[in-house]
């Protein structure tokens, strides 16, 4: 938004918006921004956990312009190369001190970095550390040079890292929340998760709230793959992992996928095809979690 000038958002027209960046990427259309907007009002998350974000300028823009400037924004750059960042945004009038640790400089297993990154939400109250949550975007399946077949050995490194992280904690922190948040690019169901992202289920005690809360897995979907013919494949990829002795803390009525129409908490509905996913205000749906912490 280096270019806007002050006009009225809410009447602008699609070409003079996408003026008002110089960027080499277009601006996320105004529409699918007060859509996403409008979610964010109604549900007035405390914290927002984002991945796939454009930089931090643009999270303090749809902070500032969009959602009344009532977020802290916290984001770091990440080692993407299609410039796809993390970030949290928390809320400014919470009685909590939020502080960010970036991970995307260590060197995993594999003598590689992580695609994206990993970024530590620490919470404090009266600074004594009551909360912490890992968001992370692991590699996608995408393999454009070959040499790791839908990049499970890339992911199976970035979970091992995690898993070693929440091994650490667990010992220090054993009586506060720990979580694992984001779009983890493959399944962690039971006897269907994926070889690389096994050790979240055998390494930790940590589960998806979903799966603590007992859901069936037909609302847990969060991602719609179509292939060429346009068959529907539902999936679940994004999660919020929390070990299961914290239950109790769950709110069970504000935990669940969210649509993307008013009230948003029951109108979670798949798109039936290619174009109503690429009409969506986002690829991905976006998944709610309350917590007393």
């Amino acid at each position: 938004m280096d270019k806007y000038n002050g006009e009225d958002l809410e009447t602008l027209f699609a070409p003079k918006w996408q003026l008002m960046t110089s960027s080499f990427f277009p601006n996320k259309s105004l529409d699918k921004l007060f859509a996403i907007a409008d979610m964010v009002k109604e549900i007035a998350p405390d914290i927002l956990m984002l991945v796939e974000v454009g930089g931090k300028e643009s999270l303090e823009n749809f902070n500032k312009y969009f959602l009344d400037n009532k977020y802290d924004v916290l984001l770091e750059p990440s080692n993407s190369d299609r410039g796809i960042d993390l970030g949290y945004m928390v809320k400014k009038d919470l009685p909590i001190e939020a502080k960010l640790i970036s991970h995307t400089k260590k060197i995993l297993s594999n003598k590689k970095k992580f695609a994206r990154g990993v970024f530590e939400l620490q919470l404090f109250k009266d600074e004594k550390l009551v909360f912490k949550n890992y968001l992370s975007h692991l590699k996608s399946k995408l393999n454009m040079n070959g040499k790791d077949f839908e990049g499970r050995a890339q992911r199976g490194a970035e979970i091992e890292y995690l898993v070693s992280l929440y091994s650490k904690d667990l010992k220090s922190y054993p009586d506060i929340p720990i979580c694992f948040s984001g779009d983890f690019n493959g399944i962690v169901y039971k006897r269907d998760t994926e070889e690389e992202l096994k050790p979240i289920v055998d390494k930790t005690q940590l589960l998806d709230v979903f799966e603590i809360l007992d859901f069936p897995i037909e609302k847990r979907m969060t991602y719609c793959y179509f292939n060429r013919v346009n068959q529907r494949h539902p999936m679940q990829l994004d999660y919020i992992f929390l070990n299961k002795k914290f239950k109790s803390s769950i709110i069970t009525e504000e935990t669940q996928i969210l649509g993307f129409t008013y009230p948003f908490t029951d109108t979670y509905e798949l798109p039936a095809t290619f174009k109503e996913k690429r009409d969506m205000p986002s690829d991905h749906m976006a998944v709610r979690c309350t917590l007393k912490i």
